[in-house]
C-alpha cells in the first residue's frame, strides 16, 4: 500500500470512528466536558449552568462544568480547540472569546472562531454596564465624565472579560479621557476591588453585577448599548449621554471542536431550543440580566462573522493592541 492510499484510509478511519463515537449519543456513563474559560460566578459561568441544569433534568445526559479561568478565556478555549470533535468536550461561545478576544490576544490569533470551531447555537444577549461605587464620588454618569476629564491618567477601570476591556476604552474614548485598564482573572474579582475602592469604575456584563445593583452596592451609570434596557429603565444609554453612538453589546452560546458530527449538532441544537421555550429557564436568565434570544444554523455563522468585524472596529478605534 503506498503513503497516499494509506494516509487516505487512516482518514476515512478517524471519521468513521468519530462518527461511530456519535451514535446514540450522549452515551449512558459518558459525561460530556463543558469548558468555561472564566470563573464561577461570571455571568457566562451562570448562563452556562443554567442552560446546561435544564437539559440535565430532561434528557439525563451528565454534563460537568469544568472552570478554566484566566487569560480572558484563552486557557478554556484552548482545551476544547484540542479535544476530540465527539462532542463530549464542549463550551459556552460569547462575544468575549468570538467577538472581542481574537482583536484583543494573540492567544486568541490563531484561531477562527467559524473554522476552527462548531458554533451550534446562541442562547442570549446581554447589555454591558458602566458601574461605580455605592457612596463615593462618582454616582452618576455625568460625575463620572466630568472626573475623568479632569484627572487623565488619574482614573482607573477594572475589567475581567475581553468585552469589558472594550466597552471601558470605548467609553473613555467618547467621553474624552483616558483611564488606565486594570486586568482581572474575571469580573467578580474586578466587581470586589470595585467595592473596595481599589478601582474607580468597571465595565461589565449586566449580568455579573445586578445583584450588587439590586442592592445599592454599586451604581449603574451608562449603558453601551443603542437602547434602555427593560431591567434597568432609568440607566441612560451613551448617546444620551452625548458619546456618540455606541452600541456594544453582548452574547452567549454553546460551541464545540471543528468537525463535530451532524448527530451531535442536532443533538444539542434540539436541546437548546427546547430549554429556551422553558418559560421558567426564560425567567431564571432575566433575572440574571439576560435577554432570552436563540439562533441556530446559518443565521448564527453570520451573525458570529458580523461581531467579530463590528467588535474589531470599536477596538481598532479605541486604540486598544493585541497582547
Amino acid at each position: 500500500m503506498n503513503k497516499f492510499m494509506q494516509a487516505t484510509l487512516l482518514a476515512a478511519m478517524a471519521c468513521a470512528s468519530v462518527a461511530a463515537g456519535a451514535a446514540g449519543y450522549p452515551q449512558a456513563g459518558k459525561p460530556i466536558r463543558f469548558v468555561v474559560g472564566f470563573p464561577a460566578g461570571s455571568s457566562i459561568d451562570n448562563v452556562s449552568r443554567i442552560v446546561l441544569d435544564d437539559i440535565r433534568a430532561r434528557t439525563g445526559a451528565e454534563i460537568i462544568v469544568e472552570n478554566k479561568p484566566g487569560a480572558l478565556g484563552v486557557l478554556g478555549v484552548d482545551a476544547v480547540a484540542r479535544a476530540s470533535p465527539d462532542g463530549y468536550t464542549m463550551m459556552p461561545s460569547s462575544s468575549a472569546t468570538s467577538s472581542s478576544g481574537p482583536h484583543l490576544s494573540k492567544a486568541f490569533q490563531r484561531y477562527d472562531a467559524l473554522k476552527d470551531f462548531t458554533q451550534v447555537g446562541r442562547v442570549v444577549r446581554f447589555d454591558v454596564v458602566i458601574v461605580t461605587r455605592t457612596g463615593g464620588p462618582l454616582e452618576s454618569a455625568r460625575q463620572l465624565i466630568a472626573a475623568a476629564r479632569a484627572k487623565p491618567d488619574g482614573m482607573t477601570s477594572g475589567y475581567g472579560s475581553g468585552t469589558g476591556q472594550v466597552v471601558a476604552a470605548a467609553f473613555s474614548r467618547a467621553a474624552g479621557a483616558r483611564v488606565l485598564g486594570v486586568a482581572y482573572k474575571g469580573q467578580p474579582a474586578a466587581v470586589t476591588d470595585l467595592i473596595g475602592g481599589r478601582v474607580d469604575l468597571v465595565a461589565s456584563d449586566l449580568g455579573a453585577v445586578l445583584a450588587q445593583i439590586r442592592a445599592h452596592k454599586l451604581n449603574a451609570v451608562a449603558l453601551m448599548s443603542g437602547k434602555r434596557s427593560t431591567i434597568l429603565t432609568d440607566v441612560p444609554t451613551a448617546q444620551e449621554l452625548e458619546l456618540g453612538k455606541l452600541d456594544l453589546t453582548g452574547w452567549i452560546g454553546v460551541a464545540g471542536p471543528a468537525g463535530l458530527p451532524p448527530e451531535v449538532v442536532r443533538w444539542w441544537t434540539v436541546q437548546l431550543s427546547d430549554t429556551m421555550r422553558n418559560a421558567a429557564v426564560q425567567e431564571r436568565l432575566r433575572n440574571i440580566g439576560m435577554e432570552p434570544d436563540p439562533m441556530t444554523g446559518a443565521p448564527l455563522q453570520e451573525f458570529v462573522r458580523e461581531q467579530y468585524e463590528s467588535w474589531g472596529q470599536q477596538i481598532r478605534q479605541a486604540g486598544i493592541q493585541a497582547e
